[in-house]
């Protein structure tokens, strides 16, 4: 059905990237078809609160919205998204969403060892902590990248990382942290 929304959901782990895409029925099947490999892939043991202990299904997206995109910790850590926000205080006001949007992305990087995120893996972020997402993310982005230089562009485009600069910044905001 050429009307019906596409859900995506990827994981990538240590040189490991699994995709599905398709109806929200179809790929809902597909992780528990692989729950072994991703619970190994994702260092979870056996025995774990079972909401830790698989993987999040997409969620349902509306007729016009584009493909949801969930990413899944590769293991390199078990301190969760919340766990790592919940730690970092975030300023509000003017500034807090592109530390929000530099947080998300510094954890990504450190904690789940992706090397690239896109805006779909920054809204997931905004998303799993309940936090109303920019109303132009990609203005931010670019803001981010163009005139603060806390962004650089990835190998794709679309794709993100920390410049040395943002890593910096972040780190500095949070040291002892």
């Amino acid at each position: 059905m050429s009307g019906t929304p596409e859900t995506v959901f990827r994981f990538a782990a240590e040189g490991v990237d699994l995709e599905f895409s398709g109806s929200e029925a179809f790929v809902e099947k597909q992780p528990s078809r692989f729950q072994a490999f991703l619970k190994g892939a994702a260092g979870i043991v056996e025995g774990q609160a079972p909401a830790a202990a698989a993987p999040a299904a997409a969620p349902s997206a509306p007729a016009h919205a584009a493909p949801v995109v969930v990413a899944v910790p590769t293991g390199n850590t078990s301190e969760t998204l919340e766990e790592f926000y919940a730690a970092r205080p975030m300023r509000e006001g003017r500034g807090a969403i592109q530390d929000r949007i530099l947080l998300f992305i510094y954890f990504m990087h450190q904690v789940q060892g992706k090397r690239e995120v896109s805006g779909d893996d920054i809204v997931w972020c905004f998303q799993q902590l309940g936090i109303p997402e920019p109303k132009n993310l990609h203005n931010a982005l670019g803001i981010l990248k163009r005139k603060v230089g806390y962004l650089q562009e990835g190998t794709k485009r679309g794709l993100y990382g920390l410049s040395a600069e943002g890593k910096a910044y972040i780190e500095g905001r949070f040291r002892g942290r």
